[in-house]
């Protein structure tokens, strides 16, 4: 179950100029680490504290703090508490093994799109490896950030062909990018990774229109397998699309 956390930031040099500014750069490497969603911050100078939605109990461990976070937290004495559980969230993975992933954005969820393929649940990007030589998960938060925006524009134009392109079809700049991010989770990770591709939207609008019976990949026609999962229902191994066919 996602977490409620207070963060104390306590300036351990006399006189220290910026706090406030210096403690938002902290929680803003946080979230680009994956080990924090959102935040608030509260003046308690010279403290200030901070009330987080982080993904578990140890996410805000130092375990998983980057170069830039140690760099960046010398000047401070930071305690963590974990207050109480995220009452309007679900609870993440917490399997020992995945036998495979599924790469999914969702518009509506500003956590990780990575889910696990065995219970369904999505797993925390501080248990996935950095991508691209990083040292932070940029490339997967900057994409979510992207996509979604690109869905929005979508739903509050709904006659934009250009931006349902962009959603829909395997070949648009916005899912091949989705798909280079997933070929690097699948190398860095070590199993199949499955991008989700719309199918090419849901919704009332244009309902009939807008969910397709999948029977075949879109991009090499072969047939799609059946899975038992919570983000699809379906999949082609060979180009690692997944789909939500609403048929099924």
């Amino acid at each position: 179950m996602y977490k409620i956390a207070k963060m104390t930031f306590k300036p351990s040099v006399a006189g220290l100029e910026g706090v406030q500014d210096k403690v938002d750069e902290i929680l803003g490497m946080l979230h680009k680490n994956g080990q924090i969603l959102d935040w608030i911050i509260e003046d308690h100078a010279p403290s200030y504290v901070a009330t987080v939605s982080t993904t578990d109990d140890d996410s805000l461990d130092e375990k998983y703090f980057n170069q830039y976070i140690r760099g960046a937290i010398a000047d401070f004495e930071i305690e963590t508490e974990i207050v109480c559980d995220d009452a309007l969230a679900s609870d993440c993975c917490h399997c020992a093994d995945h036998s495979y992933y599924i790469f999914a954005i969702y518009p509506d969820l500003s956590s990780s799109p990575v889910w696990c393929g065995d219970c369904g649940n999505e797993i925390p990007l501080t248990r996935i490896p950095y991508l691209f030589g990083e040292e932070e998960h940029y490339s997967i938060l900057n994409f979510q950030q992207m996509y979604k925006a690109v869905d929005t524009l979508w739903m509050d134009s709904l006659s934009d062909r250009f931006t349902k392109r962009q959603l829909v079809n395997h070949k648009s700049e916005l899912n091949k990018r989705g798909m280079e991010i997933r070929a690097e989770l699948e190398r860095r990770l070590g199993k199949p990774v499955y991008y989700l591709l719309a199918n090419p939207i849901g919704g009332w609008y244009e309902l009939e229109k807008n969910n397709k019976h999948l029977e075949v990949c879109p991009k090499c026609g072969g047939e799609l397998e059946k899975i038992d999962h919570a983000c699809a229902n379906k999949v082609c191994k060979k180009c690692r699309f997944a789909f939500v066919d609403p048929e099924e």
